[in-house]
């Protein structure tokens, strides 16, 4: 169906210089005419989108291509220091703090040994925490997009209230016990979406923004302490009707199962959790690991058995959604030396033909990770411009 709406003008000059910045944002460099050849656009609106960034301090002219015969070209690159945002992640015994400027890049980092708490000092804390990191880079009020806060555990439709966290021990946890003395803007987002959201983000940050249609959806299966998951879609999280979309970790594997820490049995995290090959049979998952290298046989064996729980979570996964399956959280990095394996795996359990390679795993750092609801705030503000 042909739309009869008409686009005004000035809707049309927010498009093209949004267009402009996108570009520009997603490329190292850029000159005006290669932004003319690829968007399509006259140089003279180029130049007085340009000049318009420019005024508003979101780009920078430095420096001259090298010349292929004529006048140097001009390089045109994104201001990262235009804007910040800050990173706070909650964790049962440290709150870790991040400031990231407008390209993503963390510039700061503070964290405190702490155990988390429901009494008032402990927000107090939080927020003291992320002021130092926006006070100790001189970064002004009007300069800091907003305060991303994470939280593991289960969330009610609007985030403002944590329902039930396992790791923090708490029910029913009110968010404003924190976000009340935070004077900034403030999301409240829980850890594994935020971890799965910031590897989507830098896993298609210097893709062309100039693709028309949507970004794929990926599906994220965190694995850590805990196991958790989401979908990401176009840089945007998928909720459910009960905002619990993306909970695989509280898939039922075994019926009857292990004990949970949902206080169910059979669930996919009493299985996939790392504690099962580490703390549980005393260990770190550094000793885990070495010890694997070396063939021990018990841990050749803990770790076969390991392996096809998740296989099997990543099949059940990908049979129901037909989506590209993401393994993030602490665990994708000790895999990677394993890849090959859980391919074959995943190909032998799934009914119809396949190379798995749907599968990946995150090549997010674990402070890149940290970052997702503080990205959060620089993808509204981009797509604002």
């Amino acid at each position: 169906m042909i739309s009869t709406q008409k686009i005004t003008t000035s809707e049309v000059r927010k498009y093209n210089k949004n267009r402009i910045f996108k570009l520009i944002y997603n490329s190292n460099s850029i000159s005006r005419q290669e932004i003319a050849d690829t968007l399509g656009l006259s140089l003279p609106t180029i130049n007085q989108n340009i000049k318009l960034l420019k005024e508003e301090g979101l780009i920078l002219l430095e420096g001259n291509f090298d010349s292929t015969g004529g006048r140097k070209a001009q390089m045109i690159t994104v201001n990262a220091s235009a804007r910040y945002a800050v990173s706070v992640n909650i964790c049962p015994a440290e709150i870790r703090t991040s400031l990231i400027d407008l390209s993503g890049e963390i510039k700061d980092e503070i964290s405190l040994k702490t155990e988390f708490s429901t009494d008032a000092n402990y927000g107090i804390k939080v927020s003291e925490l992320a002021y130092n990191v926006i006070r100790a880079n001189h970064i002004s009020e009007d300069n800091l997009l907003g305060v991303g806060i994470t939280m593991p555990g289960v969330f009610n439709s609007d985030n403002s209230m944590l329902i039930f966290s396992p790791p923090l021990k708490v029910k029913n946890y009110k968010t404003d016990n924190i976000t009340r003395y935070i004077k900034y803007n403030y999301i409240v987002q829980n850890d594994a979406r935020a971890g799965a959201f910031a590897d989507y983000w830098y896993a298609h940050k210097n893709e062309n923004a100039l693709k028309e249609e949507d970004l794929e959806e990926k599906l994220y299966l965190m694995v850590s302490d805990g196991v958790g998951g989401a979908g990401v879609s176009n840089n945007t999280i998928k909720k459910g009707e009960h905002n619990r979309y993306g909970e695989f970790g509280h898939m039922t594997l075994y019926p009857g199962g292990k004990k949970c820490m949902c206080g169910r049995n059979g669930c996919l995290e009493s299985y996939l959790s790392t504690k099962n090959i580490s703390t549980d049979i005393g260990l770190t998952l550094d000793e885990f690991f070495e010890k694997l290298s070396d063939n021990d046989e018990e841990c050749n064996h803990i770790f076969d058995e390991y392996l096809d729980n998740l296989t099997t979570g990543i099949n059940n996964l990908y049979v129901i959604f037909d989506r590209d399956v993401v393994i993030g959280g602490v665990m994708a990095r000790y895999l990677p030396a394993y890849e090959e394996d859980i391919r074959n795996r995943l190909i032998s359990k799934f009914s119809f033909d396949t190379d798995a390679g749907y599968f990946s795993l995150s090549k997010c750092t674990a402070k890149r990770a940290d970052t997702g609801a503080a990205i959060m705030f620089l993808t509204e503000y981009i797509n604002s411009i």
